[in-house]
């Protein structure tokens, strides 16, 4: 795995640029970290929830189903999932987003005053479907084989063929959601225990370093671009807290 210094917006840019010049029109994903230490874990399998999965995403059912009257269909698993994974609930996915600039966010939103790096990571979704054995395919997260990745979240007993054992994935998502939308959401989804950076070959997976000495620099210049709460997270209280960000100063 590549890692890569990143000082500003613009040199962030230039080094995407270099990556493109490699894959043309495929498609690139980038997820933003706080702690550049951190690996790529789904919330699951942090804090020692995994053996919990099941009784999570059902209790999360059973209670939105009784407060949101268009909560989606029982068995569409994409669905459930992607709601969960959005409102914060430990999921075996992972987020990311087409834009480096909101991945940037992410990686910078909280805590900038603290002595540690923060991290941009790159993937090349296609490469790491065809690495796991499901072709240079990016499915939609609704499509049958990111389902089989899904089900055993939601039931503990599921039989699954073996393909889909042990295996990562990456899925674009299809949810009807505002917040999925402007933060232009993709997925991978972990039916597995292994790393991804330890799945991943050097073509696969690249990872910006942010050193902390620039973390406010590139906060600051991704603001000026437009990117801010309201945008990342468009609702009411969150266009309140900008402006008082605003006129705080």
């Amino acid at each position: 795995m590549k890692e890569i210094q990143i000082n500003s917006i613009d040199c962030m840019i230039r080094q995407i640029k270099k990556i493109k010049d490699m894959y043309g029109n495929q498609p690139i994903w980038f997820r933003g970290q706080r702690e550049s230490n951190w690996g790529l874990v789904p919330s699951i399998q942090r804090d020692g929830l995994a053996k919990n999965e099941t009784y999570i995403t059902n209790d999360f059912y059973i209670h939105v189903n009784q407060i949101e009257p268009h909560a989606p269909n029982k068995m569409n698993y994409a669905a459930w999932m992607s709601l969960m994974q959005h409102y914060g609930l430990p999921t075996r996915i992972l987020d990311w987003s087409n834009s480096p600039i909101i991945a940037a966010y992410f990686a910078l939103e909280k805590k900038r005053e603290e002595n540690n790096d923060s991290c941009i990571w790159v993937l090349i979704p296609r490469n790491v479907n065809k690495q796991e054995g499901f072709g240079s395919c990016v499915y939609p997260i609704d499509a049958f084989t990111a389902q089989q990745m899904l089900l055993p979240a939601f039931k503990s007993n599921a039989k699954i063929d073996d393909k889909f054992k042990d295996k990562v994935i990456a899925c674009h998502s299809v949810e009807h959601n505002l917040r999925m939308y402007s933060q232009q959401s993709s997925f991978t989804v972990h039916n597995s225990l292994r790393r991804l950076e330890d799945i991943c070959d050097e073509e696969t997976l690249f990872k910006f370093v942010i050193p902390c000495k620039y973390k406010q620099e590139i906060y600051e210049s991704i603001n000026i671009l437009g990117i801010s709460r309201h945008f990342i997270y468009p609702d009411m209280e969150h266009v309140s807290k900008d402006i008082i960000e605003k006129y705080k100063k």
